[in-house]
């Protein structure tokens, strides 16, 4: 695939309809995005806000930049082991290099998970296999969840009391849903396959490898501790960076609660929600909403330089052929 130019055959084109759909989708997102900077903006000081940005410590910036891409090598290495018991045998260097372009891609194409539309067909090589691919990719998702809510249980049974009863309630049993959800999973799949339609092709026996033999994902999952470890650490950089004072327990929760908040599809690439996530936390915490804009400020802007740094490998590290290297 070579996303410059046509990615798919005439089977990819979209009907006049879906198009329209497509587009108001869009620009319903983008809407969304506009109106929670706007509201944001209404209620602090931006110039403040980009003083603090200014001033705050550029090393610290670099760290959590180091942190973040540290992060993400680990995830790379997280999804290869997910990739193999499909028959996905590709080196982990290669699998680093798609990852990374993904990342650039995700800048720009619409939703929060753009880019893995590249990162799928690079690693499948043809339409046919794209699903198994994606499947992959859900499941390098699904378990990185995982990782994430062990961290903010830790940080919800030191911070709760900070939350309205009704939020930390909901908090929680999210993560009490979650993991029974995911063990349990094969039994509830009729609904999940009902809503992923690439995936209803995909043989049961297949689908459900990880489920069958656990060790890949069991692996990946201890993987996603690292990287969450990561992540946090990161905005333990950039708090201190600014002056904000938390403790590491405050970290622990306001990472998740903010990426999940990125992730919910009503906004484009998570752009107003994540940044309104921030402000809201930050404040139960104790922090003006100046400083915490900056933060989120401060995090979208080392998600942009980690996104260059995949447009470099995709501008200088030379062609990415598309599949795997060998498949069992």
């Amino acid at each position: 695939m070579n996303p410059r130019g046509n990615p798919g055959t005439g089977s990819g084109k979209l009907s006049g309809n879906e198009t329209v759909r497509k587009w108001a989708v869009l620009a319903l997102k983008i809407v969304v995005s506009v109106s929670a900077l706007a509201f944001l903006l209404t209620r602090m000081d931006l110039r403040e806000s980009l003083g603090l940005l200014a001033g705050s410590g550029k090393s610290m910036w670099a760290l959590a930049l180091l942190f973040l891409m540290v992060s993400q090598a680990v995830t790379t290495w997280r999804w290869h082991i997910l990739l193999v018991p499909y028959g996905f045998i590709l080196p982990r260097l290669k699998v680093m290099k798609i990852y990374w372009v993904g990342l650039f891609f995700s800048l720009f194409l619409p939703g929060i998970v753009g880019g893995d539309v590249v990162k799928t067909y690079y690693v499948a090589g043809s339409w046919k296999a794209a699903p198994t691919a994606l499947f992959t990719l859900i499941a390098d998702r699904t378990i990185g969840v995982a990782g994430m809510l062990l961290y903010a249980a830790v940080g919800l049974s030191a911070t709760w009391k900070a939350f309205p009863p009704w939020m930390a309630a909901g908090v929680a049993a999210m993560i009490a849903i979650f993991y029974p959800a995911l063990i349990y999973l094969p039994r509830l799949s009729v609904p999940l396959l009902a809503l992923v339609k690439k995936l209803r092709n995909i043989p049961r026996d297949r689908l459900f490898i990880y489920w069958d033999r656990p060790l890949p994902a069991l692996k990946a999952w201890g993987l996603s501790l690292i990287v969450h470890l990561c992540l946090v650490a990161a905005h333990v950089a950039m708090g201190r960076s600014l002056g904000l004072g938390l403790p590491v327990s405050d970290y622990l929760l306001l990472y998740p609660l903010t990426s999940l908040a990125a992730f919910i599809p009503l906004s484009l690439n998570g752009i107003g929600l994540r940044e309104a996530a921030y402000v809201y936390i930050l404040g139960r915490f104790g922090v003006a909403p100046e400083p915490a804009f900056s933060l989120a400020l401060m995090w979208f802007s080392i998600i942009l330089a980690n996104g260059v740094l995949g447009g470099a490998v995709y501008v200088l590290g030379g062609r990415i052929k598309g599949g795997p290297d060998h498949v069992r």
